[in-house]
């Protein structure tokens, strides 16, 4: 009798007395912790919690460069990757991976600053000297490489969720300069859906344009 008198009177003090900052057992708000806050607590009771889903943002394949030109050099070269952050914000890729294509997961130093770049390379140091702009470069494992006839390539969110999907090819619909010709496939506009063939075009840049912004933006309608 003794323990449910004092729970008793624990149930009915005020949030006020208790807690300046909080009142964590005032399930309904009414500033006193009573029975009808454990009545509330017990309509839940057995039900699984979870943690709500993450949010992540948009990052979209913004140039694919499968199939260097012989003046360029080998494909095992200068082959790349390009992803674009459409935000104000940085972006942290830890856990973030491209798959089927090639196979490579970002590590905690891998970033997009707000609206900039991350470069995705074959062969990074010979990469490096074609840059024009400070963007961050990083290097897929050995042994990998893009098909020069086409192939999906997929990003994906640390959750397992695809943040994008390209399919390129080098004809039905796609421009065929970029196989090996000299020109990298570029994303014609961040206004445009990617995953359309319409919406890529040769770079106007021998090599593309890797980390930087696109030839081809600006030129082009995104309506």
């Amino acid at each position: 009798m003794r323990h449910l008198q004092v729970l008793s009177m624990a149930l009915l003090i005020p949030c006020s007395i208790m807690s300046q900052s909080s009142c964590p057992g005032d399930v309904n708000n009414d500033t006193v912790v009573n029975l009808n806050d454990i009545l509330m607590l017990l309509t839940f009771y057995g039900d699984t919690c979870s943690n709500p889903s993450a949010s992540y943002p948009a990052l979209q394949i913004s140039e694919i460069h499968y199939n260097p030109g012989t003046e360029q050099g080998n494909d095992s070269d200068f082959e790349f990757l390009e992803i674009y952050n459409p935000t104000e914000h940085a972006i942290s890729l830890e856990n973030w991976s491209i798959e089927n294509a090639i196979h490579t997961t970002f590590s905690m130093e891998d970033s997009i600053v707000a609206y900039g770049f991350i470069v995705v390379a074959r062969n990074a140091d010979s990469l490096a000297l074609t840059m024009t702009e400070p963007s961050h470069l990083t290097q897929w494992p050995g042994g990998q490489s893009l098909n020069n006839t086409g192939e999906t390539i997929e990003l994906v969110r640390p959750d397992g969720g695809l943040a994008d999907v390209v399919s390129y090819e080098d004809n039905d619909g796609w421009v065929s300069p970029p196989d090996g010709l000299g020109p990298s496939l570029e994303w014609m506009d961040s206004g445009l859906p990617n995953e359309e063939a319409s919406s890529w075009a040769a770079s106007l840049t021998f090599g593309g344009t890797p980390g930087a912004a696109n030839s081809m933006w600006g030129l082009s309608d995104p309506e």
